[in-house]
C-alpha cells in the first residue's frame, strides 16, 4: 500500500468512514512496526488538533497546522529521508482531515455545544488502562478502539470496537451505556466485560458485579437483564442469543495475559493468540483450523504456547517472520 494512501485511509478511519476490510488493513499496517504505530499516533493527534469549532476559520486552522508541520520538519532528525516522507504524508492527511471534519461533526452532533470526543486505539499485543472523567476505569484489550466524550452529559455513552473490561463508577442519575455494532449495554455502576471483535462470530457481555441491561439491535431491539456470574452471547451467523454461567478467569484472562481454551476450535483460539502476541496464524487447511484445543496458558512465552498446541493437537508448525503456519501431521 502506498504511503499517501494509508495516511488518507487513517483519516477516513478517524472520521468513521471506513469499512470492516479497511479497518483490518489499517490494523495490519500498524502492527507491522513501531514506526507505523507512532505515525498513526501522530496523525491522530493532528486530527484532534484540527477538528474545527463551529464557525471557525478553516483556512486559518489549516495555516496554523501547516506552520506546525513546518516547525517539525525544521528540527534536527536522524534520518532526513524518513522524516520528510513522514511529514509530507501527514501534511496530506491534514487536508483530508479538514475535508472530513464535516462528517465527524455530523456523526457526533453539530450543535455549538457538541462535546469533543476522544479515541484510544490498541494494536496487537498492546493493552491500555483508561480513566474516564467520571472515575470509571476501562481496561482496553489488544486490537480494540474506545471512543468517548471528554465530558459526560446526562447519560454516559461510549463506543467500543473490540474488547474491554469496565469498572463503572456508580451514579444512579446518569446511566453508563456501552455501544457496539450489534448491542448496547446499560448500567448504573458495575464490573463487566464486553467482547465485540469484527472478526469473531459472536459478541459477548460478561457480568462480574452489579446488573446490566443488554439491548440487541440485531434482533429487533430485544432486551435482556444479566445478574452477576452470567454471560450473554449473540451469534452473528444464526442470530441466536445464549445466556449461561461464566468462567471469571476465562473472561478476565486477557488482562493478565492468561489464555484459557476449553475445547475450542483452533481457528477461534488463533484470534486470541494473534491479539496477545502480535502474530498472524495461517492454517494449511480446514481440518487443521477445526482441530479442538483444550489448554491453559498463564503469561507464557509464545514458543511455549506453540509447543503445547503442537503436542496436544498432533500439529506441526513453522515460523516465517511474524506469521505462524499450522499443519496437521499425516
Amino acid at each position: 500500500m502506498k504511503e499517501q494512501e494509508i495516511y488518507l485511509l487513517i483519516t477516513r478511519y478517524l472520521a468513521n468512514q471506513t469499512s470492516t476490510e479497511e479497518n483490518e488493513r489499517i490494523a495490519d499496517w500498524i502492527a507491522e512496526s513501531a514506526q507505523h504505530e507512532q505515525i498513526f499516533e501522530d496523525i491522530k493527534l493532528l486530527w484532534q488538533a484540527s477538528a474545527p469549532k463551529p464557525n471557525a476559520d478553516v483556512s486559518g486552522a489549516f495555516n496554523k497546522l501547516r506552520s506546525k508541520i513546518g516547525q517539525e520538519t525544521n528540527k534536527p532528525v536522524i534520518s532526513h529521508t524518513t522524516s520528510r516522507i513522514k511529514w509530507y504524508a501527514i501534511a496530506a492527511s491534514v487536508v483530508a482531515i479538514l475535508t472530513f471534519s464535516g462528517l465527524l461533526f455530523y456523526h457526533f452532533g453539530s450543535s455549538p455545544t457538541s462535546t469533543q470526543f476522544k479515541e484510544v486505539v490498541t494494536t496487537a499485543g498492546q493493552k491500555k488502562k483508561i480513566r474516564l472523567e467520571d472515575g470509571t476505569a476501562v481496561f482496553l484489550a489488544p486490537q480494540s478502539t474506545l471512543r468517548f466524550p471528554g465530558h459526560f452529559s446526562s447519560q454516559r455513552n461510549v463506543e467500543l470496537r473490540g474488547q474491554a473490561y469496565f469498572e463503572v463508577s456508580k451514579n444512579p442519575h446518569r446511566p453508563f451505556v456501552v455501544h457496539t455494532a450489534s448491542l448496547d449495554v446499560q448500567v448504573l455502576g458495575t464490573h463487566f466485560n464486553v467482547s465485540s471483535y469484527q472478526n469473531q462470530n459472536a459478541t459477548k457481555v460478561s457480568l462480574l458485579e452489579g446488573k446490566v441491561k443488554v439491548t440487541i439491535s440485531d434482533n429487533g431491539l430485544d432486551e435482556y437483564l444479566l445478574s452477576p456470574g452470567q454471560e450473554l452471547a449473540v451469534n452473528h451467523i444464526n442470530h441466536q442469543v445464549y445466556r449461561y454461567a461464566l468462567d471469571s478467569l476465562a473472561v478476565k484472562g486477557w488482562m493478565s495475559n492468561t489464555l484459557i481454551f476449553k475445547n475450542e476450535k483452533l481457528v477461534e483460539a488463533a484470534h486470541k493468540i494473534e491479539q496477545m502476541y502480535g502474530v498472524r496464524i495461517v492454517f494449511a487447511d480446514q481440518a487443521t483450523a477445526e482441530t479442538n484445543l483444550y489448554a491453559r496458558f498463564g503469561n507464557e512465552p509464545l514458543q511455549n504456547v506453540l509447543e503445547t498446541i503442537a503436542a496436544s493437537g498432533n500439529i506441526t508448525y513453522h515460523i516465517e517472520g511474524n506469521k505462524i503456519y499450522f499443519t496437521l501431521k499425516h
